[in-house]
Order: C-alpha cells, then sequence, then structure tokens
C-alpha cells in the first residue's frame, strides 16, 4: 500500500461518502486497485466507514460530508480475547503518514517568563511509523492546541491547525489540517531508561513522551 500523505487529505473533507473524490483516493491506496468493502457504523450525529485493511476509518457528518479520517497503529500485544468471545476487527497499519512541512524550523515557547521562543530545526518531512512517540511528534509538531486525559481515548495531543505543503499541478501550495494524536499507555510493561530509572517515573505527561502512538486522527479546519 502507498504511503498516506496527510496533506492529500484536504480535498477529500465535506466531500459525501459518495464522491469521485474519495473513491480516487482510496483507489491509489489499493495494491491491486480493488478498494475493499467498509464495515459501516451509523449514529445519530456520525457515520464511519470503517477500513480495516486500509488501516483507516472515515468519518461523516450526514449533512457536512467527511469530517475526519482516523489511522490506526494496531498494538503489538492486543488484549487476550474472553471465552466464546468474537474476534474483533483489526486495523492493518499504513506504511507510513507523511507530514510535509512549510518550513525546517520551529518555534518552541519560552521555558521561562521574560526568555524568548526558542527556533529548533526539523526536517521539513516527517514520516510517523510504528515506534514513534509523543516525543517524536511534538519535535516536529511543537507545543499541542490541546490536550487532554482520561475517558475512553487515554492521553491525547491536539494540533488544531498544521500548515503543510501540498503538491498541486504547477507547484506547491499551503494547506491547514487538524491533527489530534492518542498515546498508548503501555502500563506494566513500560520500559524506562537509565536515566528514567534515576529519575523514577516522573509525572504521566514526562512519562508520555516515550509512549508509542496508537492513531492519529486528521479533521478538517476553516482554510
Amino acid at each position: 500500500m502507498a504511503a498516506l500523505y496527510s496533506s492529500d487529505l484536504v480535498p477529500l473533507f465535506s466531500q459525501p461518502s459518495s464522491s469521485s473524490t474519495i473513491t480516487s483516493y482510496l483507489n491509489a491506496l489499493t495494491s491491486d486497485s480493488s478498494i475493499p468493502e467498509p464495515e459501516i457504523k451509523t449514529y445519530t450525529d456520525a457515520i464511519y466507514h470503517n477500513y480495516y485493511s486500509l488501516g483507516l476509518s472515515l468519518c461523516f457528518d450526514p449533512s457536512k460530508g467527511l469530517e475526519s479520517v482516523d489511522i490506526y497503529n494496531p498494538s503489538p500485544n492486543p488484549p487476550p480475547k474472553r471465552l466464546n468471545q468474537k474476534p474483533s476487527p483489526v486495523y492493518s497499519t499504513p506504511p507510513g503518514i507523511v507530514l510535509n512541512f512549510t518550513s525546517d524550523t520551529i518555534t518552541l515557547p519560552p521555558k521561562k517568563e521574560g526568555e524568548q521562543p526558542l527556533n529548533i530545526p526539523r526536517s521539513e518531512n516527517f514520516k510517523l511509523v510504528k515506534g514513534k512517540t509523543g516525543r517524536d511528534l511534538v519535535s516536529h509538531l511543537g507545543e499541542p492546541s490541546r490536550k487532554g486525559a482520561g475517558g475512553w481515548t487515554g492521553l491525547w495531543l491536539e494540533w488544531s491547525s498544521v500548515p503543510l505543503k501540498a503538491s498541486i499541478p504547477n507547484g506547491e501550495k499551503e494547506v491547514k489540517i487538524g491533527i489530534m494524536v492518542e498515546l498508548r499507555d503501555p502500563g506494566a510493561n513500560e520500559l524506562l531508561t537509565e536515566e528514567g530509572r534515576k529519575k523514577g517515573m516522573g509525572g504521566v505527561w514526562e512519562r508520555a513522551s516515550r509512549w508509542e502512538w496508537s492513531n492519529i486522527k486528521f479533521f478538517k479546519v476553516d482554510q
């Protein structure tokens, strides 16, 4: 399956599920140009098209079209199945999610009041694959607009509007997309570095910087 370029998702937003634009995009992700049948789950305010073999889920608003796309990073240690439990569908992991940034630097807020913001270098092309952590994401996306924990989502980071480069026939243009990432708590399996063992477990966000991503949501923002 081809790599997923996050900027390519922007033209899909607000499109209905029957859109030829979405069909063409899904076709491009498959190796044999045959789109698998999605599992469709319908709720009052959203309709999900789950493409397990492609590793993604499309969320449609019944009146506004495509609102967001979730891409999953399956756990290497899924919970054991209960007796007589029906197997749950498992998402495949895409080969890589590429973010093409508009600059090779990122600005981090000052650590102390009165200090200047810190500009640090970053790669203009970031590939999110298995093994990437919360620290990897913050070092490329900067401090999140929001973050939280609790409930069924666990720990999450959100960037409300990320500028990216998108290819167009005559060159490139800037587009913006929202990003929300959930991090996988390894629980008792968490491995600490030697430095980490000396410092102790630390706060939850300090620990979460070492956690792998579990899924990433790209959502529509006003351009």
